[in-house]
């Protein structure tokens, strides 16, 4: 009886062994999950900050034409009441 509890007991740790080596090999993917994420989360940030960048640009160039064709409207405007008013 005592040698089969030893073998249980023995066959008990050999498992625990293995065991433990699956739960660090489970850290260790989990692990270069998290940095995998951690990049891409990183990448997504530069790429949202690129796209805002350019449409920033051609925001400001579009406000700027639409600027400058409402100045020029205007002077139009301005020039045709004065001829008016002669």
């Amino acid at each position: 009886m005592d040698k089969q509890i030893l073998e249980v007991l023995l066959e008990l740790q050999k498992d625990m062994k293995e065991v433990k080596t699956d739960i660090k090999e489970v850290k260790t993917e989990i692990q270069e999950i998290k940095g995998t994420v951690n990049r891409i989360e990183a990448s997504q940030t530069e790429d949202v900050v690129g796209m805002l960048k350019v449409t920033n640009k051609k925001t400001e160039f579009e406000v700027e034409y639409l600027n400058n064709r409402l100045t020029e409207m205007d002077k139009r405007l301005f020039n045709l009441e004065k001829r008016i008013e002669n």
